[in-house]
């Protein structure tokens, strides 16, 4: 599933690519990613210039003429950008066709969208208007990190997989995040100390800008069909059962967190 350095290398790639191009045709082949019915959503894009795009947790947002798409890859999937003439892939769920002959396909592999608003009504899409602090902007700091875990109860693993107090982080990244932090994911958020909320803050700027800085997974497709070089290899404790710990040398062990496995070091990230 891409999270956040994945959708921020999306949103990078889409910006530079396709500012200045205008939707010609639309075709969509599976209505229900749509918010809208298909009618609505040639209407709304056909004829639009693409002003730009950006991230916002794991959606991108695309600023057109009048209105704007909100995509979000859900489990998984790929937005691509095809030269004209070049096939398209076999499966896709929409389809948009440029001015320069080029065409964007979408598809997903479970729960993407394809959203339309008019960009003046934009903060009525609940869906981004619910997300939380992006933990890349300036605006996360410690201080505003401690003031979103002020009076929580629920478990820190959850609270940072939780996209309404923090955008963008998933499964993927928070083992590495909380080992960095030397937390263990069933931590109550209200039994942490003041150097533990900046050990987390820390965690999290980290883990996410060390995979920013790789173009994200390599196992996730950006634009032009390339992969990121965030690997197995740069992973701390996630997903590394059994293996040895980066810095104490513990086996790290495979825990059950809620609804959602975990990967800690038992030593380093006591309860």
């Amino acid at each position: 599933m891409p999270e956040l350095p994945e959708i921020v290398h999306r949103a990078r790639e889409m910006h530079a690519a396709l500012i200045g191009r205008t939707v010609t045709a639309v075709d969509v082949v599976q209505p229900k990613c749509l918010n809208v019915p298909v009618e609505a959503f040639a209407r709304g894009v056909v004829g639009e210039t693409i002003r730009g795009a950006r991230h916002s947790g794991k959606w991108i947002i695309v600023a057109m003429d009048d209105h704007t798409l909100l995509l979000n890859l859900g489990m998984g999937g790929e937005v691509l950008l095809h030269p004209a003439g070049e096939p398209l892939p076999e499966k896709v769920q929409a389809v948009l066709g440029l001015d320069d002959g080029s065409r964007l396909s979408f598809h997903f592999w479970w729960f993407g969208y394809i959203h339309l608003m008019p960009s003046d009504r934009l903060a009525e899409h609940k869906m981004t208007a619910e997300l939380g602090v992006d933990p890349l902007s300036p605006s996360f700091t410690v201080e505003a990190l401690a003031a979103l875990l002020n009076g929580r109860r629920t478990r820190v693993k959850s609270l940072i997989l939780d996209q309404r107090v923090i955008a963008g982080i998933g499964n993927m990244y928070a083992h590495d995040v909380l080992f960095r932090a030397r937390l263990h994911p069933d931590r109550p958020v209200n039994s942490l100390s003041n150097a533990e909320v900046e050990s987390l803050w820390r965690g999290i700027r980290d883990t996410l800008r060390t995979a920013v800085d790789l173009g994200g997974t390599d196992h996730e497709q950006g634009l032009h069909g390339n992969v990121g070089r965030f690997g197995m290899e740069h992973l701390l404790v996630g997903y590394k059962e059994g293996q040895p710990c980066p810095a104490c040398g513990a086996a790290v062990v495979k825990i059950r967190t809620g609804s959602t496995q975990g990967f800690i070091c038992p030593r380093c990230q006591a309860l």
